[in-house]
């Protein structure tokens, strides 16, 4: 039954908003039509109402519709990690200034258990390697994802394996004795999962109750990696980690 307190209309536009969160960056009204399973007249009509009010542009080359500039900003506006990024900040930056390195910071995105990064700020090296913020990975491949895998609550981490194995990973026993590793080491290291001849040194950021909200990660070209860059690269993390969790539990 339909609750007559409610909207319609709005509840239609925001589920055409909806259809613009996966990897289709465009829709034309038509596939917005069939997959709405609404006709094409009252769906042309929620586009141009998200058009006029900004949420919504046309690509003129396309012909196709793709968010505007005020979903970007009530996206800006609605960052549930705003307050972790803002306390993180002054710490990844000396981290960054001590190892000359890409310094970057992951979470969890809650809906498809994948690993998204808030937070990079690039190497001054000419030759480096660069993590776009919003870049979104498997948690099962690379040290800045695993990280995270390793601390997660084990029924989710389970999900995560049945993706993994659903999407044709097979190395899970690898990936749990891994894991392993990582939470009784403190941090994760890998070499070239994800970019061929990148390394990366990775470190969780926990809540009170030791609960995963983040990692923090150093990514840089393997050539660079002498022999005791993971012991003083993993130290220099570690020590922000735990200032990033006592600026935390300080803010609460």
């Amino acid at each position: 039954m339909v609750d007559k307190s409610t909207s319609q209309t709005l509840r239609r536009g925001l589920m055409v908003l909806d259809h613009f969160h996966g990897k289709d960056k465009e829709h034309s009204v038509k596939e917005l039509a069939n997959q709405l399973e609404i006709s094409s007249t009252v769906t042309f009509r929620l586009v141009n109402t998200l058009v006029e009010c900004g949420y919504l542009e046309k690509n003129n080359t396309t012909g196709k519709y793709r968010l505007g500039f005020n979903a970007y900003k009530l996206g800006l506006n609605a960052n549930p990690h705003f307050l972790l990024q803002q306390l993180a900040m002054p710490f990844l930056e000396k981290v960054a200034e001590k190892t000359q390195e890409t310094v970057s910071m992951y979470v969890i995105n809650p809906l498809t258990l994948k690993g998204i990064c808030i937070t990079s700020l690039e190497s001054p090296n000419e030759i480096k390697f660069s993590t776009p913020v919003g870049s979104i990975r498997p948690l099962y491949r690379g040290a800045s994802k695993k990280v995270l895998l390793a601390f997660m609550d084990p029924a989710q981490q389970e999900q995560v394996f049945q993706r993994a194995i659903a999407d044709g990973f097979t190395k899970i026993d690898e990936l749990k004795k891994d894991l392993e590793d990582i939470k009784n080491r403190g941090y994760a290291y890998s070499e070239g999962e994800v970019y061929k001849g990148a390394f990366n040194i990775s470190v969780p950021i926990l809540s009170s109750k030791g609960e995963i909200l983040a990692g923090i990660s150093i990514t840089f070209p393997v050539f660079r990696k002498e022999k005791d860059t993971v012991s003083t690269f993993s130290k220099h993390l570690i020590e922000a980690a735990n200032q990033i969790e006592n600026a935390l539990q300080t803010s609460n």
